[in-house]
């Protein structure tokens, strides 16, 4: 059996560091193709927010492979 290990954030850090609604993004994601539901593992790249924001996201300085949680 193999183990996966992901670097992740938080939602809500990413939103702090880019002074966005957290509320405001969670609608967002909720009404985008994303599916989570009420999984607290789901994790989606920096490029898909984006996508689904529509807006680019300062990342500070984490590299994009870091994924972000969208669980608590």
């Amino acid at each position: 059996m193999k183990v996966f290990t992901y670097d992740c954030v938080t939602l809500a850090d990413v939103c702090e560091q880019n002074t966005l609604d957290y509320g405001h993004v969670i609608e967002e994601i909720s009404n985008s193709d994303i599916s989570f539901g009420t999984n607290e593992d789901t994790l989606i790249s920096k490029s898909m927010l984006e996508q689904v924001l529509d807006i680019t996201i300062d990342f500070g300085g984490l590299d994009d492979s870091v994924l972000i949680s969208l669980g608590s």
